[in-house]
């Protein structure tokens, strides 16, 4: 028995061992497991959760390509602004009111922002630099500053409607900037960052994909001569009271546009200010009737016949003329009178007699081939095609209608590569707007002796006696046409009170180096384009033809230029220098200390703009005011 208690506590002792190592040997068992789980079956996925907790990935957007005129200036381009970006999960819910106050934002709308994400929030874009540093300094986990691109254009309004303007996600939304957005835009890269457990990002970072800029656009426009077009609407605009206008300045030898502006204008640098109906491009949205503008084309149509010479004589029936049950006037009763002077007048009845003559198929091929009814292709979004009726439509009052301007509706653009036909020996040249690698081929309208023909009978219509001789600048000479349409009523009929002022002209008339159009909308100083629109375009062309070194072709034995001539006491460079548009500040020094005058300065480069804007008439003691930009 005594063996046998001896015994016993040995075994039990043996089990406890046994238990004990067993144990050992299943939680070894157990850990040999679970670091095989761990090493082999959730390895990846183990790896994928901890990159998650300290690695961020970001896409990063590239700049856009900048859009430059002729010469290279910048018209628009994108310059680096700090955006707020951060981890929501990782704010903490105290230092919310700090963080929004730093912000300068409302706390409710900055948890509104942040709501339920627990991924990557942008909680303020493209912010100022006070603001950046205002954030910084708290040093927030999980809040970051982060580079983002804004896009800048440093001509504002000036440029407005022809550039348009890029949103928040880096897309073009208008103009230029849409039209181009896919060769502007740039392809995005993608930047990996590194988090310390607490949320702080690590210093250094790496490229995943570095961001590729877009490419550069580069136009024909010069943009000292859209300075000048702009400020000569703007004044245009104020001085008549229209409600709107455009201007076009193309080059007719091969359709470069070299200006192109719409008032009322829009600032693309802060365009959420303005209504979106003011960002639209009239020069290539809006429609008009062309009225006596459109005469030249009916002159034009009618020579190419062969049955018409410019002293082929048409009688007028001294200023009323029926056709079916319409009854056409003038507005100043005619009898016989050959083509030059029908054009010099602007009759309305010797357009309609010389288009029912010739027949509506030898007008309708005139007008459809200088781009009536199609779009110019210059480029851009919203460009209308114009109204032009099918040729089968046209009836007899119909085709008389037309032929002096009613009945059919053009777009400013339209316009001025019509009228440079006759700057071209009677080859169209569509509008370029974008510069391109091959020059655009031309097609021709009308013969070169038609052409040169017309223009003949367009500088005429300057001169005295005629509609435009309020188009000619001092020292320079002027084929044009001027135009003033009733507007429709939308009734089928026409307002009585409302309508369209129109110069269309070609300067200097002998050897045209540029075609201009003006279009005034519901002008109320005087509805006639003489008297509105051909100010404007003689304030244009003054400043315009300098800076393109178009020399003064009016010479001294002329006897304009000896009336003009007797008229100054002393001689001063204002009588060869139009305007300062294009010189350097040094150049505008040595022009204000040569004159006397009193110059006021603002920024430093070249010169944009001025006031006065033509230097015609300054005199000694005057005040000129100029402003410069890079």
């Amino acid at each position: 028995m005594r063996q046998k208690r001896m015994i016993e506590p040995q075994v039990v002792e043996r089990r406890r061992i046994d238990v004990v190592i067993g144990l050992v040997v299943l939680g070894l068992s157990l850990m040999v497991i679970r670091a095989v789980d761990l090493q082999w079956l959730q390895a990846a996925d183990l790896s994928v959760q901890a990159d998650n907790q300290r690695i961020r990935q970001y896409n990063v957007d590239a700049p856009r390509g900048p859009i430059l005129d002729r010469a290279g200036r910048v018209l628009s381009e994108s310059v680096e602004m700090p955006s707020i970006a951060a981890i929501a999960s990782d704010i903490k819910p105290e230092d919310l009111p700090a963080l929004a106050k730093a912000l300068d934002m409302p706390l409710h709308k900055l948890k509104q922002r942040i709501g339920k994400r627990k991924g990557f929030v942008w909680l303020s874009r493209r912010v100022t630099p006070q603001t950046a540093k205002a954030v910084q300094a708290l040093g927030l986990a999980g809040v970051r500053i982060e580079k983002e691109w804004r896009r800048y254009h440093p001509f504002g309004p000036e440029t407005g409607h022809l550039i348009g303007f890029v949103g928040t996600d880096n897309h073009g939304l208008e103009g230029l900037e849409l039209a181009f957005n896919s060769k502007l835009s740039g392809k995005p890269g993608r930047v990996q960052l590194r988090r310390a457990a607490n949320g702080y990002s690590l210093p250094g970072s790496t490229w995943l994909k570095e961001p590729v800029m877009g490419e550069p656009l580069k136009l024909n426009l010069d943009v000292s001569v859209q300075s000048i077009a702009y400020a000569a609407l703007a004044s245009g605009i104020t001085k008549t009271g229209a409600k709107g206008g455009s201007v076009v300045i193309m080059n007719p030898h091969n359709g470069h546009v070299l200006a192109m502006t719409s008032w009322p204008g829009f600032n693309p640098n802060s365009f959420g200010k303005y209504r979106p109906k003011d960002w639209r491009n009239r020069v290539v949205t809006d429609v008009f009737e062309p009225g006596s503008v459109l005469k030249p084309f009916t002159v034009a149509a009618a020579l190419s016949t062969g049955q018409y010479t410019m002293d082929s004589l048409i009688y007028c029936e001294n200023g009323k003329f029926t056709v079916a049950d319409k009854t056409i006037k003038d507005d100043h009763p005619e009898g016989w009178i050959d083509l030059r002077k029908l054009l010099v007048v602007s009759s309305n009845i010797g357009a309609a007699k010389l288009a029912l003559d010739i027949g509506k198929e030898d007008l309708n091929r005139v007008l459809t081939d200088v781009g009536f009814h199609h779009k110019t292709g210059v480029g851009l979004g919203g460009e209308s095609a114009g109204i032009l009726p099918p040729v089968q439509k046209w009836g007899p009052v119909e085709t008389a209608n037309i032929a002096f301007g009613q009945g059919v509706a053009v777009t400013s653009i339209q316009l001025a590569a019509a009228f440079s036909v006759f700057a071209n020996g009677g080859i169209y040249y569509p509008p370029q707007l974008v510069q391109e690698d091959k020059p655009v081929k031309g097609h021709r309208v009308v013969s070169e002796q038609v052409a040169r023909d017309v223009l003949s009978m367009l500088a005429d219509v300057t001169k005295s006696g005629g509609t435009g001789t309020k188009a000619v600048p001092l020292g320079y000479t002027v084929a044009g046409k001027t135009g003033t349409a009733q507007k429709p009523n939308g009734q089928g009929g026409y307002s009585k009170d409302k309508f369209t002022a129109v110069f269309a002209g070609l300067v200097p008339a002998e050897a045209p180096e540029l075609v201009i159009v003006v279009v005034l909308d519901e002008p109320k100083s005087s509805i006639y384009g003489g008297s509105t629109a051909a100010p404007v375009f003689k304030q244009i062309a003054a400043a315009t033809l300098p800076v393109l070194g178009i020399a003064p072709t009016m010479d001294n034995h002329s006897s304009d230029w000896k009336v003009m001539q007797a008229s100054v006491q002393r001689p001063t460079a204002t009588e060869h220098m139009q305007s300062l548009y294009g010189l350097s500040l040094r150049e505008v020094r040595r022009f204000a200390l040569t004159n006397d005058v009193q110059l006021r300065l603002h920024g430093k480069g070249w010169v944009v703009k001025s006031k006065p804007v033509v230097l015609q008439g300054l005199q000694a003691g005057d005040a000129l005011e100029v402003w410069l930009r890079e």
